[in-house]
């Protein structure tokens, strides 16, 4: 991280991590990057590689049913995340959806702050909400929009271009809660 004193977070938060980059700032706390080189211990990982639970064998009567549950259950307990296959979505549909998120990204900053968020709100285009005291930030902008309930959506948020990704949306929603009901 660079030194020198901290801006408040919501000035911080008012701006997008494109264009601080651009203009040759450097992340201020309470940003983190992957860049930073501190002297802060930073917990090893249970394993060095993310685990990987087959999601067919999860809704399957056989014995290994149990023991991927088991998995599953200490993934999320030591990780809080796993890489999930065996879920029946097409590579070439996954594949389509980070295009589709590519694409979003590659756009002016301009048609990107169109979906912009305010610094206190968490859906929409932009940096992580305001932090609780001592909370660090990741120094990347991202876009999150409320999918489901479907009357939640603040299609304010919704990107029209790239022009295939509110369908992109909402069938990669549809195929992953079609996946979680098996």
């Amino acid at each position: 991280m660079a030194g020198g004193s901290a801006l408040p977070a919501e000035i911080l938060l008012s701006k997008r991590v494109q264009e601080m980059v651009l203009h040759g700032e450097e992340p201020q706390k309470p940003y983190i990057s992957r860049d930073d080189c501190t002297n802060e211990a930073i917990p090893s990982p249970p394993s060095d590689l993310i685990p990987i639970i087959d999601l067919s064998l999860l809704s399957s009567s056989e014995p290994c049913s149990a023991q991927e549950l088991q998995r599953l259950r200490s993934a999320l307990c030591s990780w809080g995340c796993f890489q999930a296959t065996g879920h029946g979505i097409p590579k070439s549909f996954l594949d389509k959806i980070r295009q589709v998120a590519r694409d979003f990204f590659e756009q002016p900053m301009e048609e990107k702050k169109r979906h912009a968020k305010g610094v206190e709100e968490f859906e929409g285009y932009g940096a992580d909400p305001v932090p609780a005291e001592g909370q660090s930030l990741d120094w990347s902008d991202r876009l999150f929009l409320d999918v489901y309930p479907e009357d939640r959506r603040k299609h304010k948020f919704w990107p029209e271009n790239p022009k295939s990704f509110r369908s992109a949306a909402c069938s990669l929603y549809t195929s992953t809660a079609r996946t979680c009901q098996r």
